[in-house]
């Protein structure tokens, strides 16, 4: 009997950033991307620390990032992360989900908008999405 191939899901393979003030918050969506077997994440404060990150390291696949931070809020953030990698994947998460929030994040470019309070499940679905458009494209 042959052993069936599976393989691997491209989900564990990405490298992903998690930006988000709120500790808590922070460190429940990180342990959601390891629970969906991303293996390599990394995580900043807000968006002074996010742009370091992103120019240090320059391999990053995705993006999930909180609007409102001290320091550089998520929309400078994206507009200072595309000047440096036009194409990267970048979720936008916010408490104010309005449809100006939505328009602005748009037409800035965000890949995907995400209101608080979501679920994994939510979160799973917006990065599977994402990622596999990212993959396609």
């Amino acid at each position: 009997m042959c052993a069936s191939y599976i393989p691997e899901d491209p989900i564990r393979s990405i490298r992903i950033l998690v930006v988000e003030d709120q500790l808590q918050t922070r460190t429940w969506i990180v342990d959601v991307l390891r629970t969906m077997g991303v293996r390599d994440v990394l995580s900043a404060a807000d968006g002074v620390e996010a742009l370091e990150t992103v120019k240090r390291e320059r391999y990053i696949d995705l993006i999930i990032c909180d609007w409102a931070m001290p320091r550089m809020n998520g929309m400078d953030l994206l507009t200072a992360v595309r000047a440096i990698l036009p194409g990267i994947p970048f979720i936008m998460e916010t408490g104010h989900g309005t449809v100006d929030h939505v328009l602005a994040a748009r037409e800035r470019g965000v890949d995907a908008f995400i209101v608080k309070p979501y679920s994994a499940a939510q979160l799973e679905v917006k990065i599977r999405t994402v990622a596999k458009n990212a993959l396609r494209g």
